[in-house]
């Protein structure tokens, strides 16, 4: 199944050969959680503090059903 892939900042850079811009689709294997592609990617620990499923804040135990996207944000500071 296929899962859109958008990825902010620095992590950009994690997405495969052939991405465009900060985004791609991959595929992944039926049952996989937002945890697993982001391991997948090599997105650390640190970097996963904002990640949303569908446009919705979720956990990293969610399982993903084709067609998702799950978009890693990069917070900024600031006040």
């Amino acid at each position: 199944m296929k899962v859109k892939m958008v990825l902010f900042g620095q992590h950009a850079r994690l997405l495969p050969p052939g991405a465009q811009g900060n985004s791609t689709s991959i595929d992944v294997v039926e049952g996989a959680t937002v945890a697993d592609v982001l391991d997948a990617l090599g997105v650390s620990p640190e970097g996963r503090t904002y990640v949303q499923l569908n446009g919705a804040r979720e956990g990293l135990a969610a399982t993903l059903r084709d067609g998702d996207e799950v978009r890693v944000i990069v917070p900024l500071g600031g006040g």
